[in-house]
């Protein structure tokens, strides 16, 4: 690829403080950039059917400018900055590399950014320095070929805008479409510097955002940030939360978290903390945050020390000088031991009563698929594909791919007529097995009441036959083909599936599995625990996943609970006595 033929710098007549330290920091592979003065959206009004604001206004009208220059005058293609957009180090090899490894055909390229839906759509591989994104967030650095000007124009000329977005998120709508060849590379090149926001008028810190490359391995999703107890003057508070100590994004007037504020308001903060905690601490690994940071002046270290849903450091400090000494050992401070869950064994929470399970419970859906080419996947997803209809929530399919397989879209053609949410992709690693997408699977649905159901395409890996095919049916018949029962069953277990089986894995779980690693389970009840993402990067981590949270005694068996090997025509015998009675 060329360099992009004109590059453009937005920035307001009278910021010019941010345009001489901008200017200051041009690489020199950059060359020469010209200033566009951008619109102010405080004196040019926007229309009454705008609703995102004044600055917002300034920001879409500055972008739509440049690009019908650039679409009226031919350019080839054009590179576009803000005013607050800073280089990281090492740009000047890092943009070549990722100018060399941009394919032909693309039409839009973000230097920099923020992606979007990064579990249910994590960036896919093009090579070694280039990824295709599915949402990309933020207008701070990006670049347009002249391939995409009509698409991208007719796109951001369509208003007014969904739910009153801004252009970052209405580009996102054109990217998850599909219909515009977007690219970023793997490590971003660009960020954004701190200071007040046109748009917000927040005080931001500088962001780099989590990079692609590293959305792309499901290793992220299992991160546990660094949890710190603060006490501090709200003025110091403010400032780690500037420097990357994550307080949360929804503040109120006082710079403190509502959702904190309203947790110690309640007066038994221990529950609410938690799930914004488990809420927070997602944000803090996937925007590459510090830590979370805890902080609330009505909240005592003595109270803290017995929340048992994080491991807190404590950090006082009654000055910024203070508060700094305190950063440079932060990586030194051992976390204060998390006190065994009280009332409840050690290790296997309690199960809690989720109340009578309805017809009207929501289900859900995660499945895996490694689409192998003799097709036995395809009898698994024809098997799916006849009780799908009960699986009324959220259907997310996690599909894994290598030069062994089917391609992804193979397997959406598999689905198609049916809705699917949330489609799960990565490169497939036969070391993980179903261990690749579970996590990401069970994101999708973590913040959802009902029940969801786990299953994944069966059999791939073995030889086929007779034996093979009657499992697949058991399976299926025994684990989907009597919705009733499995709500009964799931009224008293958080977890259950068709046959519980032994399991000898020494050191890695529980002593049972399912019979195909094909369960049920409550939502509440694993999603409420905060060991539910601790998958083991081992082959067998789904099947020995059920035993890490449950006790034998908590999980349940639709059909048996047996201390023996299954033989398979016996079952096939249960299951086909039992459905035929029906």
């Amino acid at each position: 690829m060329r360099i992009p033929e004109r590059l453009f710098v937005i920035n307001l007549a009278f910021k010019t403080d941010r345009l001489d330290k901008f200017q200051a920091s041009i690489p020199p592979s950059l060359g020469s950039i010209d200033v566009w003065r951008a619109v102010h959206g405080d004196t040019v009004q926007h229309p009454d059917w705008w609703t995102a604001g004044r600055g917002a206004w300034g920001c879409y009208r500055s972008h739509m400018q440049i690009l019908e220059k650039c679409y009226n005058e031919g350019v080839e293609s054009y590179l576009v900055f803000e005013d607050d957009a800073v280089f990281r180090e090492g740009f000047e090899d890092l943009y070549w590399q990722f100018l060399e490894s941009l394919p032909d055909d693309w039409e839009m390229a973000y230097l920099g950014g923020q992606l979007l839906h990064e579990v249910a759509h994590p960036p896919q591989p093009v090579n070694a320095h280039c990824y295709i994104p599915y949402n990309v967030n933020r207008t701070h650095a990006f670049a347009v070929h002249k391939r995409g000007y009509h698409k991208l124009y007719r796109h951001l000329s369509t208003t007014p805008f969904v739910n009153g977005e801004h252009i970052d998120h209405h580009l996102g709508r054109l990217h998850e479409s599909g219909r515009l060849k977007v690219y970023c590379p793997g490590k971003w090149l660009v960020g954004q510097d701190a200071g007040p926001s046109n748009i917000s008028g927040n005080v931001n810190s500088i962001s780099f955002w989590v990079d692609p490359e590293r959305l792309s391995n499901p290793a992220w999703m299992v991160e546990k940030p660094k949890t710190i107890y603060l006490e501090a003057p709200k003025e110091v508070a403010a400032e780690l939360r500037l420097r990357g100590w994550h307080q949360g994004y929804w503040r109120n007037e006082h710079e403190l978290d509502r959702g904190v504020c309203a947790a110690v308001a309640s007066g038994s903060p221990e529950s609410s903390l938690a799930r914004w905690y488990q809420f927070v601490a997602s944000e803090c690994v996937r925007s590459g945050h510090k830590g979370v940071c805890l902080y609330h002046p009505s909240l005592t270290w003595d109270v803290v020390r017995q929340f048992g849903f994080a491991s807190f450091t404590r950090i006082r400090a009654a000055t910024l000088a203070e508060a700094e000494a305190a950063l440079a050992e932060f990586d030194k401070l051992p976390e204060q031991p998390t006190p065994e869950p009280r009332d409840e064994p050690a290790g296997v929470p309690e199960a809690r009563t989720e109340g009578c399970l309805t017809n009207s419970t929501k289900r859900h859906l995660c499945y895996h698929i490694w689409p192998d080419r003799e097709g036995t996947w395809r009898r698994n997803v024809a098997q799916l594909l006849q009780r799908i209809d009960q699986f009324d929530g959220v259907r997310s399919i996690g599909v894994v791919t290598d030069a062994e397989s089917e391609t992804l879209s193979a397997v959406q053609s598999a689905f198609a007529g049916h809705r699917i949410n949330h489609w799960v992709t990565f490169p497939n690693n036969a070391d993980l097995g179903q261990a690749v997408t579970f996590a990401p699977l069970l994101q999708t649905v973590s913040r959802e009441s009902g029940v969801t159901f786990y299953g994944h395409a069966n059999g791939v890996t073995s030889s086929s036959g007779a034996r093979v095919d009657r499992l697949e049916e058991i399976l299926y018949q025994a684990n989907l083909g009597d919705p009733e029962q499995i709500l009964t069953n799931l009224e008293t277990h958080p977890i259950t599936g068709a046959f519980k089986l032994p399991i000898n894995v020494t050191g890695d779980g529980g002593a049972y599995q399912y019979l195909g690693s094909f369960f049920w389970f409550r939502n509440s009840d694993v999603f409420g625990q905060r060991a539910w993402h601790e998958i083991p990067a081992s082959q067998r981590a789904v099947e020995i996943w059920p035993g890490r949270l449950f006790s034998g005694d908590q999980s349940g068996a639709l059909f048996a609970h047996t201390t023996e090997a299954l033989d398979v025509d016996s079952v096939w015998d249960l299951i086909q006595s039992k459905f035929t009675a029906c």
